[in-house]
């Protein structure tokens, strides 16, 4: 929006965009122009808090838990957003957006939630996608892409920014096939279906989770000792930095810790200090740590030892 400056020559400057212009133009009164400049900051002041409530809506809860028989984990379904957006609100509740190992889980996500509450939705996002622009496509977690449903013809990836994955609804030409979207636009919002781990009921940790509890040793180094604590339901990683992120144990048995949690990003604060993690962490949406025996290797290139080496 530009703005109207009237000087005492009666030349009114327009500044904000573009290239600057004048016009010759008789003076304003002072009541006159003091009454325009306080409606345009008004109105400015009001499409600016308008324009930052919808980009900083997040996505809500409406539907879960609810529990996946056949694999044992706990799913949500959140309201209409982007991707990111929800992401971010899978990973606040100690979850991330659908993996999806098999069809059998294909099935079951999509029959539970394209139609939850008896309407054809627009598409669940699910959370599969590109790391990089134009690059291939991985799991949030990290975790192997054995499975795909893909629509026929798709991903096409339109217009080279088409980095996201979502089912399509149940009143398309191929209902619960993948396609990819981008994640720039509010027209193309979609709910999102959380998947959290067995143990997502909030009771108490699982067996495997407790068995991970004690102290660490990064790169085997006596001298950068870690930790990997937990109350009766929450599981933390503690690296030598001190700095404590959730943590929860994924159905396919690794570690992860989602960049975003109380609404604060965490990557570079817990794995790396003061500084950004290494560019092969950032693609993901969190950090992730596979269990290999009495090592933890996490996918900033770093690993944890249950014992150190020197």
């Amino acid at each position: 929006m530009a703005l109207l400056f009237p000087d005492e020559s009666g030349v009114t400057s327009r500044a904000g965009g573009g290239s600057a212009f004048f016009v010759r133009r008789q003076l304003l009164p002072a009541t006159v122009f003091n009454l325009i400049m306080k409606t345009t900051i008004v109105l400015c002041v009001a499409a600016f808090s308008l324009f930052a409530a919808v980009f900083q809506t997040k996505a809500d809860i409406i539907a879960g838990p609810i529990k996946n028989p056949t694999n044992g984990n706990y799913y949500y379904l959140l309201s209409p957003n982007i991707w990111t957006a929800s992401e971010a609100e899978a990973e606040s509740i100690g979850g991330t957006l659908a993996i999806i190992k098999n069809a059998d889980e294909q099935k079951w996500v999509f029959s539970t939630f394209n139609a939850y509450d008896g309407v054809n939705h627009v598409g669940i996002w699910i959370g599969l996608h590109r790391t990089t622009l134009g690059g291939p496509f991985a799991w949030v977690t990290g975790a192997k892409l054995d499975y795909t449903n893909w629509n026929q013809g798709e991903p096409n990836n339109v217009g080279g920014i088409e980095n996201c994955v979502h089912m399509s609804s149940g009143d398309s030409t191929a209902p619960g096939t993948w396609n990819d979207l981008p994640d720039n636009t509010f027209n193309d919002r979609k709910y999102g279906v959380v998947e959290l781990s067995g143990n997502a009921d909030g009771k108490t940790l699982s067996k495997e989770e407790r068995a991970l509890i004690g102290t660490w040793y990064e790169g085997g180094k006596l001298e950068r000792p870690c930790w990997i604590a937990g109350t009766d339901n929450v599981l933390f990683v503690i690296p030598n930095n001190r700095f404590a992120g959730r943590a929860s144990l994924c159905a396919d048995g690794s570690l992860f810790v989602p960049k975003f949690q109380n609404g604060l990003l965490t990557e570079g604060r817990i794995f790396g200090g003061y500084y950004p993690l290494p560019q092969r962490a950032r693609t993901q949406m969190g950090m992730r740590g596979e269990i290999v025996q009495e090592r933890i290797l996490w996918s900033d290139g770093t690993w944890w030892s249950r014992r150190p080496s020197n």
